[in-house]
């Protein structure tokens, strides 16, 4: 089997991203994968496309597209702020995935459902009713009914599962167009609302990865100051750790 794991970053190198590509080298040479990192791909710029705010988020699929990877059985997209535990040993490559593997937020929901900003319970359920609406899907809810959310930064394909993707995507610019009629925020076209859409939408066989393989600390929203609560979902089943902590690029 021949595995890869690609991360990007278009923009001006931060000390951040550098070691998060040190580390996760190290991580893919210890379980016997590659791995490639590419600063400055520039994938949906390249060919005179913008998507708005997050076109450099689109960058993910390059993946699925380019030809590049269609020597590899499976490819692990990864954010370049993520991390591997120290000495990790468990290989992502070993579980069973058909299509695709992606984590949940478990916190978000809850979290969502408290705040009064942009990104929250109301605007999800906007989104969710866009969704339904326009390509008749319905989102994944966890047993309470609140809605899942699942996150762009870890994506385990298989070659199948890209072939799959490749074939039943819907364009980036119809589905950016769609969620901006619904008036919704900027944060719902982003590759985080796309790809979640995409999972029900493209009719992916894909499964929820343990959260350990994306624990992510962030800062309590709506907080400010120097002393602002952090969310930590990291415990002792935590592998890799999610680091969305604005500024901490810059170390």
């Amino acid at each position: 089997m021949k595995n890869l794991i690609y991360q990007y970053y278009d923009g001006p190198i931060l000390s951040g991203t550098e070691a998060s590509v040190k580390c996760m080298k190290e991580y893919a040479e210890r379980i016997g994968a590659e791995h490639l990192y590419e600063q400055n791909p520039n994938w949906i710029r390249s060919q005179g496309r913008n998507l708005g705010q997050y076109t450099p988020h689109y960058g993910q699929f390059k993946i699925v597209y380019d030809k590049f990877f269609e020597d590899y059985d499976s490819v692990l997209f990864l954010d370049s702020d993520i991390f591997p535990v120290e000495d990790l040993q468990e290989n992502i490559f070993d579980l069973s995935v058909k299509h695709l593997g992606i984590c949940t937020e478990p916190l978000q929901p809850d979290i969502r459902k408290e705040i009064s900003g942009p990104i929250n319970h109301v605007n999800d359920e906007k989104w969710a009713a866009m969704i339904k609406s326009v390509y008749g899907k319905d989102m994944p809810r966890r047993e309470d009914g609140l809605l899942k959310v699942y996150n762009s930064g870890v994506v385990l394909y298989t070659k199948e599962g890209r072939k799959h993707c490749r074939e039943h995507f819907v364009e980036f610019e119809k589905f950016c167009n769609s969620v901006r009629q619904a008036g919704l925020h900027s944060f719902y076209t982003s590759d985080q609302g796309y790809i979640h859409a995409m999972l029900e939408v493209a009719e992916l066989d894909w499964i929820e990865l343990d959260s350990g393989w994306n624990s992510y600390v962030h800062y309590k929203p709506e907080t400010s100051g120097d002393n602002r609560p952090v969310v930590d979902s990291r415990t002792d089943t935590t592998k890799f750790v999610h680091v969305q902590l604005r500024a901490a690029d810059h170390y």
